[in-house]
């Protein structure tokens, strides 16, 4: 059986620049339960484990989600350092 996708990324380039924000936008469907652990990394080219991130951002559940509904986030990362998705 297929599992089916929880978060999906939107409009992700291939590379960013140094001191550059990056906006990063996701959708979270209706079958993703939230956890508050729950966290958005950006990860080097080639990363191996979960601790190869530059940086990363509590991904919290937006202002009046609803469980069992779709949800359109965004997290704003101020980055010092060039990287390459």
């Amino acid at each position: 059986m297929e599992e089916k996708r929880t978060v999906t990324f939107r409009d992700v380039a291939k590379s960013y620049f140094s001191q550059t924000r990056v906006d990063c936008r996701y959708t979270i469907s209706s079958h993703h339960s939230w956890s508050s652990h729950d966290w958005i990394g950006l990860f080097k080219v080639g990363w191996l484990t979960v601790n190869d991130y530059y940086t990363f951002a509590w991904a919290l559940a937006p202002e009046g989600y609803q469980t069992g509904t779709d949800a359109n986030c965004s997290v704003a990362f101020h980055c010092m350092f060039i990287f390459e998705i």
